[in-house]
């Protein structure tokens, strides 16, 4: 299954968004509890106060005075059962519901139950509890059902009083369930309102990658003009620009592979309309040797520039050719070599030294061999007779590096044109020697493709040519 951006968009969402909905709902709703708790407690603890005030002290001991209505009226709820109590220090019940539970003396409030106290026997000599200092609160179980108390202390002449007073949790449970309820549904509204910006939002934030695409679907083959950044989302004007990089190594390509065509259609017109006029002439008459020898050569003169062809396009594309290298030892490469070069030496009387060392680089054998033979070739060729060639391979000073140098004593390349000579197909406007113009491109073809550099220098006094090429070793490439 291909990964979708849409997908993945929604499952990053859809995680922490309902971690954070459902985070949400239980901080509000344990906010909310608190909220109706303190609401209903402060109620219950008016009650409290409102008993409380209806004990008054008669003689030294305080006598509740609350009225049938008054305690219809406390009674009175519409969903809860309403207790109280009223006791004093000596733990005498002035009124109320007679068996409701004692709460302990703590200065606290709690929402656990505690255990129940039992009444102290009458006349036990028990001390009076101290009074607490604030109101306490309980939750208990009284007459089958789960009720929530405040006890009051009350100083009352020279005494105290303490007023308990309890209600059943109907009317808090359905408050709380009410909210539960609405947060609920707050919730699932607000999943749905997820879902919807989701379900729109997405697509409509993706619509821009939409159109981009829309767009390279209906570019021609040949259109690979830059795409305009001004137009793309800033989040992927990075990938747009790598794309825009892409589009303009291509197009670069296809004119190289152009002008490659149109150069190599030129230089071959020329050897070939030569070579059809030997064959025309053959036709009519028998060649003297000197025509079967400007055949020969015209023929020599195609083959070379077919093979400098294919030896430039498959450095050309070195890059893919190297995506299998192995190592290659130099020596070898060169001793097939030096046969040729000491044949056409010989003949011309130019002093050949080589010196070769054992050593090896990561590459191609066959771009290698192409680029030591298309130096040598130049250097042979443009030296003139009596002068000397001297090619030298070896380890660099660093060791991290392979140099191959050939030095020649010929005419020499003038520092003004020596960027123009790796140009396909320059020609010198001083050169007085044939050639297709296509070696040192070659080289620097294949030097580049293997992750070296090459330049041209003078002679030791200014004089010829010198053609220096490092490589990386063997151990070193990569790096």
């Amino acid at each position: 299954m291909q990964p979708s951006l849409r997908r993945n968009l929604l499952q990053a969402l859809a995680g922490p968004t309902t971690l954070l909905m459902l985070a949400a709902g239980a901080v509000a709703y344990g906010t909310a509890k608190s909220v109706v708790n303190s609401a209903y407690d402060q109620n219950l603890l008016n009650l409290a106060h409102g008993v409380a005030s209806h004990v008054h002290p008669i003689g030294n001991w305080p006598e509740l005075d609350l009225p049938a209505e008054a305690e219809r009226m406390l009674r009175t709820d519409t969903q809860d059962e309403i207790f109280f109590r009223v006791r004093d220090e000596r733990n005498r019940v002035l009124g109320g519901d007679a068996d409701f539970p004692i709460l302990d003396d703590l200065d606290q409030a709690s929402t656990l139950p505690i255990p129940y106290q039992a009444e102290p026997a009458a006349g036990a000599n028990t001390p009076p509890p101290k009074p607490p200092r604030t109101a306490v609160f309980r939750e208990l179980e009284y007459r089958g059902e789960p009720v929530r108390a405040v006890r009051l202390y009350r100083s009352v002449g020279d005494g105290g009083i303490y007023v308990t007073v309890g209600e059943t949790l109907h009317k808090r449970r359905d408050a709380m369930d009410r909210l539960l309820l609405g947060f609920v549904s707050a919730s699932v509204l607000l999943a749905l309102a997820a879902a919807v910006a989701a379900r729109f939002g997405i697509p409509s934030g993706l619509a821009p990658l939409q159109r981009l695409a829309d767009s390279l679907r209906r570019r021609a083959g040949t259109d690979l003009s830059a795409i305009d950044l001004a137009v793309v989302p800033d989040e992927i004007c990075e990938v747009v620009g790598a794309l825009n990089a892409l589009f303009e190594r291509l197009r670069k390509a296809s004119a190289r592979q152009r002008e490659f065509l149109q150069d190599a259609a030129h230089q071959l017109r020329t050897p070939l309309a030569g070579l059809q006029m030997q064959l025309e002439l053959l036709e009519a008459r028998p060649l003297d040797e000197t025509a079967r020898a400007r055949l020969r050569s015209s023929v020599d003169r195609v083959t070379r520039l077919a093979n400098q062809l294919l030896a430039l396009a498959r450095a050309e594309s070195g890059g893919r050719m190297l995506a299998d290298a192995t190592p290659v030892e130099l020596a070898p490469l060169i001793d097939d070599l030096v046969e040729g070069w000491l044949e056409v030496a010989d003949r011309r009387g130019i002093d050949l030294g080589i010196q070769r060392e054992a050593v090896s680089l990561v590459g191609d054998p066959t771009l290698l061999q192409e680029l030591i033979s298309n130096l040598m070739d130049n250097a042979l060729k443009y030296t003139p007779a009596g002068g000397s060639v001297t090619l030298h391979c070896g380890q660099a000073a660093d060791c991290r590096h392979i140099e191959i140098e050939v030095a020649d004593t010929g005419p020499g390349i003038p520092e003004s044109v020596r960027a123009q000579v790796f140009e396909r197909f320059y020609r010198h406007a001083g050169t007085t020697v044939g050639g297709s113009g296509l070696g040192l491109p070659i080289a620097r073809e294949i030097v580049h493709c293997h992750g070296g550099h090459i330049t041209l220098a003078s002679g030791a006094h200014g004089d010829g040519t010198v053609v220096r090429v490092s490589l990386p070793a063997s151990n070193d490439r990569g790096r």
